[in-house]
């Protein structure tokens, strides 16, 4: 990404299925170039209201990061971030032509191993 202060960022991409009724998740660990910010106050008007109150990063890169789908079996990447993992909920792409990228909002799942 071509922003200042980029850097390596670990993120976790999770996939899974259900097998006999039981959910089985698998999961690899991927490096990422971006920057993970806080949110603003103006940035809390993109989130859902059951996110506003939990702790919230923004996520910028290049690269495509799987979103959480609320009340669906897909789950969304984790960046390892801080010494915290952060499930990717929601995706703002940014495709002006100028720098192209995404924005994504993260949300406090627990702390890294």
């Amino acid at each position: 990404m071509s922003t200042l202060f980029s850097h390596i960022i670990a993120v976790q991409k999770r996939t899974g299925q259900r097998v006999n009724g039981k959910w089985t998740e698998t999961s690899t660990t991927a490096n990422i170039t971006g920057s993970v910010q806080p949110v603003s106050g103006k940035d809390t008007q993109f989130l859902p209201e059951n996110r506003r109150d939990t702790g919230v990063v923004k996520v910028y890169s290049n690269e495509p990061l799987s979103v959480s789908i609320e009340g669906s079996n897909t789950p969304g990447d984790v960046v390892i971030w801080a010494g915290k993992k952060w499930e990717v909920f929601q995706e703002l792409v940014y495709a002006n032509g100028l720098i192209n990228h995404h924005k994504y909002f993260a949300a406090y799942i627990g702390e890294a191993t």
